[in-house]
C-alpha cells in the first residue's frame, strides 16, 4: 500500500518540479522514532525538500518535514464528519484516537520548526482529507476517494510544490543560522566561555542553561523583533500543545550587544482584541518610575523590545473562514484571532523550584507578592499566577573586583493583566492556570478578580511546591497532587473546581485520605515545620472568606456570622501588603532547617500524561470542552474547526 502511494504521489510532485522552486518528495518513515524527538512519535509519511528527506525506512525528520501523511487501513478511522450539526467531530473511538494521533504529530511539526501554518494530508481507507492547522483551529477538506477521485489529491501537492516558503508555513522573520559562520561561533563561544566583569565570572548559571539549548544537532536561528536580531538555539521554555498561544521562551543573545548578558525573548500568538493590551506595553508601564510605592518593583522583568510580527500569515484565519461560513449563525466563534508576537526582557530567571530551602521559596513567594500589589498600584491585576509565571533571578554585581549577588523573585507573564479600569470580566470565561486559581474562580468563570483571589492563588503555588519539594507525612503525593490541583467536577455546561481543593478552602483544613497534611518529621530538631503554620494559617483565613460566599441549604438558615477576630484577619487576604507582612511574619519565625528541601516527590508525568490533544479556542491553559480560557488541566479530544471546505451547511 504505501509503495503504490509513494509512487502516486511523488509522480505528481515530479509534474511540478522547476529550475527556481526546491524540489520536493514524498517519504515513508521506517519504523524507528526521530532520535532527537523526545516523544518517539513516528508519523508514517510525509513531504520534504529532496535534499533534505531521511532516506526510506529511516525515521521521521520532524525539523525538516513540510507536510505530513498519516493513513489509517480502514474507512471507519475518518479523522472528522462532514456533518455539521455535530460539530464535524468523529463518529467514532477509533476516529477520535485517529484524530488525536494526527494532532500530536502536527504539533510536533509546529515544535520542531518555526511555523504559522501547516498542512497535513490525512488518509483513511479509500478517502482523504486535507487539513491546515494554525494557532486559533484548522480547516479541513470534505472527504474525497482518493482512488476514484485521484486529481484532487493530485492538483492540491501540484499547488503546494507552487507555493513559496512563506505560503507553506513557514515564518519569515526566522533565518537559520549558516554552519561554520559567524553567529555559529558566537553561538559556540558564549555556550562555553564564560562572561568575566573586571576579570570576575558573572552569569555562569545562565550560560550553562544556554549551552543546553544549543549543544544538541539542532538548528540555530536569527529571530527578529523590531528591527534588532537575536541568537537562539531550542527553546528554553515551551509548550506542546498545538491551538493557542503556542508560547516558547528563548535564552538569546542580542546581536547588538554580543559580548553582553544574555536576553530572554518570547515568541507567542496573543489573543487580538478582548481589551487585551500587549504584554510589552503592560511591563513599559510598570518599568516607568513614578511617585508610587517602588516595594515590588525590582520584581518585575525589564523590558528591552517587543511589537507583532508583520507580513502574510502572522494572524491566524482559520477563525475568519468560520465566520464565512456561518455568517447567520447564533453560535459563538469558537475560535479567537491570535497574533504572532514576540518580547525581550533583560532578566534570565531560573525555575522557581530551584529554591534552595523552604525558608527561601516562601521568600521568593513574598517577592511575587509584592511584584503584584506594585502592578496593582500601577492600575493592573496580574491574573496568571502560576509556578510557571515565578521565577528566581540572581541579580550579580562587580563591586571593587568583588562579586555581589542576590536572589530573588520574578514575577513574569503580564499579558493576561487586566486594567483595574476595566470593569467587569473581560471575557465570560476563566483566565489563569488552573491549577492556582482559586475556587470561587473556577465555580464562577465570569466573576471579576479580586485581590484575595490572587492571594489564594498564591496559598495554592506555595501549597504545590511544599508538597512536591519539602518533607510530609504523605505517601500517596502523586494522587494527592492530582485530586487537588488537577481534578474537575463536571457540571451542565462545563467544569468546576474539584471537590478536594474546593473542601479545602472551605473547611481551612487539608486532609486526604482520612489524614490531615502535616510536614516535617518527627526526628528534625526543628519539629514542627514552620510550613505547618503558613499553610494552616492562611487555609484559616480563605476558609472565613468561604463562609461568607458559599450558599447554605436553607433548611440551616443563614450562616453564622464571624468574629471580629476572624473578619480582622480576612484584611490580610484582600490587600497585597499586609499579605506579604504576613509571609514576613512566618519567614522570619522559628522552624526552618536549613537542609529541607528533598528532591522532586512526584513528576509531571505521574500526575497526569501531557494531553495531545487539539483544544478548542486559546490554549495550553483549559478544561476539557467547555470553551474556558488558559487552563492547565486536560483538553478537549475534539478540534476547533471551521468545517468541510466543499458545501456550507445548512440550518435547520
Amino acid at each position: 500500500m504505501y509503495e503504490h502511494l509513494t509512487t502516486t504521489l511523488n509522480r505528481w510532485l515530479k509534474l511540478a518540479d522547476a529550475d527556481k522552486k526546491p524540489k520536493f518528495r514524498v517519504v515513508i518513515s521506517g519504523n524507528k522514532s526521530d532520535p532527537d524527538d523526545w516523544t518517539k512519535q513516528r508519523i508514517d509519511g510525509g513531504v520534504y525538500k529532496d535534499n533534505e528527506k531521511p532516506t526510506e525506512d529511516h525515521p521521521p525528520k520532524w525539523e525538516a518535514l513540510e507536510l505530513g501523511i498519516e493513513v489509517k487501513r480502514h474507512h471507519t478511522c475518518d479523522f472528522f464528519s462532514d456533518e455539521y450539526q455535530k460539530g464535524y467531530s468523529p463518529n467514532s473511538k477509533a476516529s477520535e484516537g485517529a484524530l488525536g494521533q494526527a494532532m500530536s504529530y502536527s504539533s510536533l511539526v509546529f515544535f520542531h520548526q518555526h511555523r504559522t501554518h501547516h498542512f497535513s494530508i490525512l488518509i483513511f481507507g479509500t478517502k482523504a482529507r486535507i487539513v491546515r492547522w494554525d494557532r486559533a483551529g484548522l480547516l479541513f477538506t470534505n472527504a474525497f476517494d482518493c482512488f476514484d477521485d485521484p486529481q484532487k489529491l493530485g492538483e492540491f501537492l501540484w499547488r503546494y510544490a507552487q507555493m513559496d516558503s512563506v505560503d507553506r508555513g513557514h515564518d519569515p522573520t526566522v533565518t537559520r543560522v549558516v554552519a561554520n559562520g559567524y553567529e555559529d561561533t558566537l553561538m559556540d563561544e558564549r555556550a562555553k566561555v564564560s562572561r568575566k566583569v573586571e576579570e570576575v565570572v558573572v552569569d555562569d548559571e545562565i550560560r550553562k542553561l544556554f549551552d543546553e539549548t544549543v549543544s544538541t544537532h539542532g538548528p540555530r536561528h536569527i529571530l527578529r523583533v523590531q528591527g534588532k536580531k537575536f541568537l537562539v538555539g531550542k527553546p528554553h521554555t515551551y509548550t506542546t500543545v498545538l491551538a493557542g498561544r503556542g508560547t516558547r521562551g528563548y535564552i538569546a543573545i542580542d546581536l547588538d550587544d554580543p559580548k553582553g548578558p544574555f536576553v530572554f525573548l518570547k515568541d507567542t500568538w496573543r489573543v487580538v482584541g478582548e481589551g487585551l493590551d500587549e504584554e510589552g506595553k503592560v511591563l513599559a508601564d510598570l518599568n516607568s518610575p513614578d511617585e508610587q510605592d517602588q516595594r515590588g518593583r525590582k520584581y518585575i522583568p525589564t523590558l528591552v523590545c517587543h511589537g507583532d510580527l508583520e507580513g502574510r500569515w502572522q494572524k491566524t484565519d482559520s477563525q475568519d473562514f468560520w465566520l464565512t461560513r456561518n455568517p447567520n449563525s447564533d453560535q459563538k466563534c469558537p475560535m479567537r484571532t491570535h497574533q504572532h508576537y514576540r518580547l525581550v526582557v533583560k532578566e534570565v530567571g531560573l525555575p522557581i523550584s530551584n529554591f534552595r530551602n523552604g525558608r527561601e521559596m516562601v521568600t521568593l513567594i513574598s517577592h511575587g507578592v509584592a511584584a503584584h500589589g506594585y502592578g496593582y498600584k500601577k492600575g493592573y491585576m496580574h491574573r496568571d499566577i502560576s509556578a510557571g509565571n515565578l521565577l528566581i533571578f540572581v541579580r550579580q554585581d562587580v563591586v571593587n573586583g568583588q562579586l555581589k549577588e542576590e536572589r530573588h523573585g520574578l514575577l513574569t507573564d503580564w499579558e493576561l493583566a487586566k486594567k483595574l479600569t476595566d470593569k467587569g470580566p473581560r471575557q465570560l470565561e476563566r483566565t489563569g492556570t488552573w491549577q492556582f486559581l482559586a475556587v470561587d474562580i473556577l465555580n464562577n468563570p465570569s466573576k471579576p478578580v479580586e485581590v484575595w483571589h490572587e492571594m489564594e492563588s498564591w496559598f495554592h503555588l506555595t501549597l504545590w511546591l511544599a508538597v512536591q519539594y519539602l518533607p510530609h507525612n504523605y505517601e500517596e503525593v502523586a494522587e494527592f497532587m492530582y485530586e487537588y490541583f488537577d481534578a474537575t467536577q463536571k457540571v451542565q455546561g462545563g467544569y468546576t473546581c474539584g471537590i478536594l481543593k474546593a473542601t479545602t478552602m472551605e473547611s481551612g483544613v487539608i486532609r486526604y485520605a482520612t489524614k490531615p497534611l502535616e510536614f516535617g518529621t518527627q526526628d528534625d530538631p526543628f519539629f514542627p515545620h514552620a510550613m505547618n503554620t503558613v499553610v494552616y494559617t492562611l487555609a484559616d483565613i480563605f476558609s472565613y472568606r468561604y463562609k461568607q460566599i458559599v450558599p447554605r441549604p436553607r433548611v440551616r438558615g443563614p450562616p453564622p456570622g464571624l468574629t471580629q477576630v476572624q473578619l480582622k484577619a480576612l484584611e490580610n487576604i484582600d490587600d497585597q501588603v499586609r499579605f506579604e507582612e504576613l509571609l514576613l511574619e512566618y519567614i522570619n519565625g522559628p522552624g526552618w532547617p536549613e537542609n529541607d528541601k528533598t528532591k522532586p516527590q512526584v513528576s509531571l508525568s505521574e500526575r497526569e500524561p501531557f494531553p495531545s490533544s487539539y483544544c478548542r479556542t486559546r490554549g495550553s491553559k483549559r478544561p476539557p470542552s467547555d470553551g474556558t480560557a488558559d487552563l492547565d488541566v486536560p483538553q478537549p479530544k475534539h478540534p476547533a474547526v471551521a468545517g468541510p471546505s466543499g458545501s456550507r451547511p445548512k440550518r435547520g
